[in-house]
């Protein structure tokens, strides 16, 4: 074989070889809950203190009542602290909490906050194994937060409970409603996707604490009640229900763009329907099979980071949110059910759903269940949703063309020709 026909040769296995690479490397990628740049906004109340207690949540954290009160409020949960200790309290905000886990963790060396409200029951687990927390075991007044709430969240308290609720799907009655649409009353998650699956928006477990618990939600049912796979419902809805950052960007997608018409919520949200005299229906709805009511609890906890050199001064501004300064703003500024048991609730929340008489499924699972699955749910997950493409595909083919390019290169240079031999 001559030299040129020898450089010929080679050039040909490249191109072969360079096409699947192309391939592999081209294809758009998939920006995930972990990828995305967080969205945080900065509140700074008491500044120029001689301290400062850092401190992040999520964007929605008492920001839900009356706007004329809303100052108030703000002032109640944090500003006030911040002058009865003489320290500036920083609040960075995030759309969702599972943003600022992640944020919380790619920090744990360097730690930036004192403090977290808003991880829950779904992230503890993540937390823990992270060692982004402090086990709260002294120092910490919760004689008046139930046992049972305490246990789960979490037993070891590296956070403890400031509110919960249970997840729900809520809708625009000027749409859906109970008249229109009595399979509500009923519904299973196969009713939910056929009948509203057009019109439905979920948000991104990888990114937002409300999308991770109705995934969870939705697991554990399927899993633990149903005996089947949980990923074949996530592979039909594909293509039908909207997904979107944030609670907050779902609610202004459904009630002030009307863009769908349903979306994952709080089965609190009908009390704040009727706190606002917006409507007095039924506007939300709990899964159902064989006549029982399944729901999943979201309770949201608060806790101090590990690192801070704030410990004492972040333990007690957690005393100062479970006492009634601050809880007797959540129920009707967060819309959840406030931690501190002795809290008197506005006559709205007689619209609210609560766990009477409904089968809570994270009594179904233990303390480790979640742990032991989180990472692999978030990726298999986002396999299903935003799909994988053909990048295996193509990774298999630059395989193959690579083996059979080493074994032709081989035999080409083995051949010898008049220039080798001279």
């Amino acid at each position: 074989m001559t030299l040129e026909r020898k450089l010929q040769s080679i050039l040909i296995i490249l191109i072969i070889v360079s096409l699947p690479v192309y391939g592999t490397i081209s294809l758009p990628s998939i920006q995930t809950g972990r990828a995305a740049k967080p969205r945080m906004r900065t509140f700074i109340f008491n500044p120029n203190a001689a301290d400062e207690l850092v401190i992040y949540t999520h964007d929605s954290f008492m920001a839900w009542g009356k706007p004329e009160d809303y100052q108030i409020v703000m002032n109640q949960t944090f500003y006030n602290f911040g002058v009865l200790h003489n320290v500036t309290v920083t609040v960075n905000v995030f759309s969702g909490m599972v943003e600022a886990l992640n944020l919380l963790i790619s920090q744990k060396e360097h730690p930036q906050a004192d403090l977290v409200i808003g991880l829950d029951n779904t992230m503890v687990s993540r937390a823990k194994e992270e060692q982004i927390l402090l086990p709260l075991l002294t120092g910490v007044n919760l004689e008046n937060v139930s046992a049972d709430l305490i246990a789960a969240l979490d037993p070891e308290k590296y956070l403890v409970p400031i509110d919960y609720g249970l997840i729900a799907v809520i809708f625009d009655t000027a749409y859906i409603n109970v008249s229109t649409n009595p399979e509500l009353l009923t519904m299973d998650f196969d009713t939910l996707l056929d009948t509203f699956g057009k019109t439905l928006v979920v948000q991104d477990p990888t990114q937002s604490a409300t999308g991770l618990n109705f995934l969870l939600y939705q697991i554990v049912l399927y899993e633990k009640v149903l005996g089947q796979e949980w990923q074949q419902w996530w592979k039909k809805a594909k293509g039908q229900v909207t997904i979107d950052k944030s609670w907050s960007d779902s609610w202004e997608r459904v009630f002030s763009k009307k863009e769908a018409h349903m979306m994952v919520s709080y089965g609190t949200d009908p009390a704040y329907n009727a706190y606002f005299g917006y409507s007095y229906e039924h506007n939300a709805a709990i899964i159902h099979h064989n006549g029982t009511k399944y729901g999943w609890l979201q309770i949201e906890g608060i806790g101090v980071v590990n690192g801070t050199t704030k410990a004492n001064l972040a333990k007690e501004y957690i005393n100062y949110a479970l006492s009634s300064e601050v809880q007797d703003y959540v129920a009707t500024n967060n819309w959840m059910f406030p931690a501190n048991n002795q809290t008197t609730l506005d006559p709205s929340y007689d619209y609210a759903i609560t766990t009477e008489n409904v089968t809570i499924l994270n009594n179904l699972i233990q303390p480790n269940y979640i742990g032991d699955n989180y990472q692999d749910w978030l990726n298999t997950w986002e396999r299903l949703v935003y799909g994988s493409g053909t990048w295996w595909i193509w990774a298999l083919i630059s395989a193959i063309a690579l083996l059979i390019a080493g074994i032709v290169t081989y035999f080409v240079f083995k051949s010898k020709t008049r220039i080798d031999v001279e």
